[in-house]
């Protein structure tokens, strides 16, 4: 929550010149309903977990695009099979807890940011996910989406994909 997926998705796509992707889009028009807190609220954490998997399977038949995908994909194994399926990446950008505070703020968008102490536990229990998973890993703190943009473009063209 709050790294910059959205953003830096958007950057990388006008850069590499790719379609850009948001699951959580993918997920809200499968769902029927007008936001993730509505899911949560109305058809359970649950449900909305079993909408990202299914979003993630279809995703991995489509190469040649930036996806942006909600912070929770570390929790799930088979999300992440697919997503790294083919030439698949998984870029981490690593921001610290404190910059996520100020960059949520009070939104109410944000489900399992709700409760501060329980989202520090959430965010201190996925980041050895996050680094478990990643193929690369961008520190955002501190740095513009631009910046941040260039190095995972950089990582890319050295990687060739």
């Amino acid at each position: 929550m709050g790294a910059g997926k959205t953003a830096v998705a958007k950057k990388l796509s006008k850069k590499l010149d790719l379609p850009a992707v948001e699951m959580d889009d993918l997920i809200l028009k499968k769902s029927g309903r007008k936001s993730i807190n509505e899911i949560f609220a109305r058809d359970t954490e649950l449900h909305f977990r079993e909408l990202e998997i299914e979003v993630a399977k279809n995703l991995k038949k489509q190469d040649n695009r930036i996806i942006s995908t909600g912070g929770g994909i570390v929790m799930n194994k088979i999300i992440i099979d697919y997503l790294k399926a083919g030439s698949g990446k998984i870029i981490f950008l690593k921001s610290s807890f404190s910059e996520i505070k100020k960059r949520v703020g009070n939104s109410k968008k944000r489900p399992l940011f709700k409760n501060r102490k329980t989202a520090l536990e959430l965010f201190n229990f996925r980041q050895q996910l996050y680094r478990k998973y990643a193929d690369f890993v961008v520190r955002t703190d501190n740095k513009s989406i631009d910046a941040v943009a260039d190095e995972i473009v950089n990582y890319l063209l050295i990687k060739k994909i």
